[in-house]
């Protein structure tokens, strides 16, 4: 079994790898200035309405609306100016009937106002106002409990914590939150070219630093030979420290490709999957030691990143209770400039530039092979997706991507010297 590849659909392994798979994430205190980014462990409501009391959404006059109703330029409705209110006010004046209190944006309402009128249709003189403009009922102000009332959700269980939910939760009184701890990751790196230093490691820092983009953390990190009996014990000795184990290289069916036997080594270890049909990153596998999941990838960089991208953040979003789009990147929509073949069976991730012409959004291939060419994630900001039932997309074709990088200007690409005809090699 660990001798051969049996290439699997992606859906279909993303579906065996989470239904064979468990990553088990305690909950851990953190105080709330260090919570964005983290996965809310429960749920949290509001302890408070919010605002606390009904109060003036803009600078103006406070008055009553039976008083202002019909007012116009050319009508204008004189009020009694009575006095004042800020943001810092102790005490609140009462309103009266035809009176008018001056009102600082944040304010508390006067007692019998019911609406504010901009300053810039009012017009002041000694201790009369003049109104040239007629509200509703309630308007310009923000009322008790608009914005949160007590009990209203702040963040459900697995809510990934942004700044306006730090911001809503400090409201409402709290100075700590129970998050997700961060997934432990171990990344094992194997090949005998890497440990007698023939090649760079590149494939490492893809590897962990993913990870820390996703949130994890790096807790244990090897580099062994190709030698079963050493690939086992250093597994064995990951598997008990991390929660996710990575392992780079050594994921084919070559002499040397010795990572899935010395898995299956391991006690209760099985295999998820063998290969998946991915270009690039075919060989990205799957296994389970002890319940916890096991990734294989290729020790190709970019191979290595398009199999984590596919499999690791599902993972991971299972254990935080997030959707199944765990960490959705942004997509663009736009035209390809030239044709792109597809092998049928196989989803291909193409890198490519997305660059603005204009009113339009063109979209450049770069390469689908050379999964060592680290490159192409540079020049390119997005990735196209065919699906394994597509032959590919002619010239012309109006195509979605997703973006890894922000958007640029196709003029930028062209002086810098890219031909946006010919692209670069897709073989």
């Amino acid at each position: 079994m660990a001798g051969t590849i049996e290439f699997t659909k992606p859906s279909d392994a993303l579906k065996k790898l989470l239904a064979e798979a468990s990553v088990n994430l305690d909950g851990e205190y953190v105080d709330l200035v260090d919570a964005v980014g983290r996965y809310a462990y429960r749920e949290y409501v509001s302890k408070v309405d919010l605002p606390p009391f009904n109060r003036s959404a803009v600078d103006g006059v406070a008055a009553r609306f039976v008083d202002i109703a019909g007012a116009s330029e050319s009508s204008p409705i004189l009020l009694k100016l009575t006095g004042s209110v800020d943001v810092d006010s102790t005490e609140i004046p009462v309103l009266k009937q035809s009176e008018a209190i001056l009102i600082s944006t944040g304010a508390p309402i006067p007692s019998g106002a019911d609406v504010v009128i901009p300053v810039e249709y009012c017009a002041i003189s000694g201790d009369l106002v003049y109104i040239y403009r007629t509200y509703p009922k309630y308007a310009n102000i923000s009322l008790r409990g608009e914005d949160l009332r007590v009990g209203s959700i702040i963040v459900r269980r697995g809510t990934k914590l942004r700044p306006w939910h730090i911001a809503a939760l400090a409201a409402s009184g709290y100075s700590q939150i129970e998050v997700f701890r961060k997934p432990r990751i171990a990344v094992v790196n194997t090949g005998n070219e890497i440990v007698r230093g023939v090649i760079p490691n590149v494939t490492y820092y893809v590897v962990t630093s993913y990870v820390r983009e996703l949130g994890g953390e790096v807790v244990y990190s090897r580099v062994v030979s190709d030698d079963i009996d050493e690939i086992a014990r250093t597994l064995r000795e990951a598997v008990e420290v991390s929660d996710v184990v990575v392992v780079t290289g050594g994921t084919s069916v070559g002499a040397r490709d010795v990572v899935p036997k010395a898995l299956l080594k391991l006690e209760y270890s099985r295999e998820v999957f063998r290969g998946v049909r991915i270009r690039p990153g075919r060989t990205a596998s799957a296994y389970v030691v002890r319940g916890k999941p096991v990734i294989l990838v290729s020790g190709l960089p970019v191979a290595a990143y398009i199999s984590l991208d596919l499999l690791l953040p599902p993972l991971l979003g299972k254990a935080c209770s997030t959707p199944f789009e765990f960490e959705l990147k942004p997509s663009i929509v736009g035209k390809l400039i030239r044709k792109l073949p597809n092998e049928v069976g196989f989803r291909s991730f193409y890198r490519v530039i997305a660059c603005r012409d204009r009113d339009e959004v063109l979209i450049i291939p770069l390469r689908l092979t050379g999964s060592g060419i680290l490159s192409t994630l540079i020049k390119g900001n997005a990735i196209l997706e065919i699906p394994e039932d597509f032959e590919g997309y002619e010239e012309g074709s109006i195509v979605k991507v997703t973006l890894i990088n922000p958007l640029v200007n196709c003029s930028d690409i062209v002086n810098g010297g890219h031909d946006l005809k010919r692209g670069d090699s897709t073989q």
